[in-house]
């Protein structure tokens, strides 16, 4: 059992998957259903105006395209930039041309530190055996 502060209000709770007590997570419920009928009232709209007229904090808007909970290619006025590059995208953190780099570096790191282990195992680290010969005890 975690306790953590609520980041919207700052009480301690209990942290279970959401990182939101109780009441807030509530709150932000209410807050994603009027988004989500706004949206099927108005699908060309941006995330600003999205904000002012459902009176709901763009960053929670933002969040939830984020987190996938509202996918932006339904509704193409909702872009929010790529963490790494700025570019505008849909849904999720990084653009599609991102992810792939970032997966080749994570590769290729990856492969990286497999190979210098494998190059620390050497003749002279591994488990040695002596003769009666090299002992001299013919």
């Amino acid at each position: 059992m975690e306790l953590r502060n609520c980041p919207e209000c700052g009480r301690v709770f209990t942290f279970i998957k959401v990182n939101l007590c109780p009441a807030c997570r509530e709150q932000d419920e209410k807050d994603f259903e009027k988004v989500k009928k706004h949206l099927y009232d108005h699908p060309q709209i941006g995330v600003v105006e999205l904000a002012e007229q459902t009176e709901v904090d763009e960053s929670k808007i933002v969040r939830w395209i984020r987190e996938g909970r509202i996918v932006g290619k339904n509704y193409t006025g909702l872009q929010v930039p790529c963490e790494r590059c700025g570019r505008p995208i849909y849904e999720g953190r990084f653009c599609n041309e991102c992810v792939h780099e970032l997966t080749r570096g994570f590769t290729a790191s990856i492969r990286k530190e497999q190979g210098e282990q494998k190059s620390k195992i050497t003749f002279d680290n591994k488990a040695k055996f002596h003769t009666k010969k090299q002992l001299g005890l013919n």
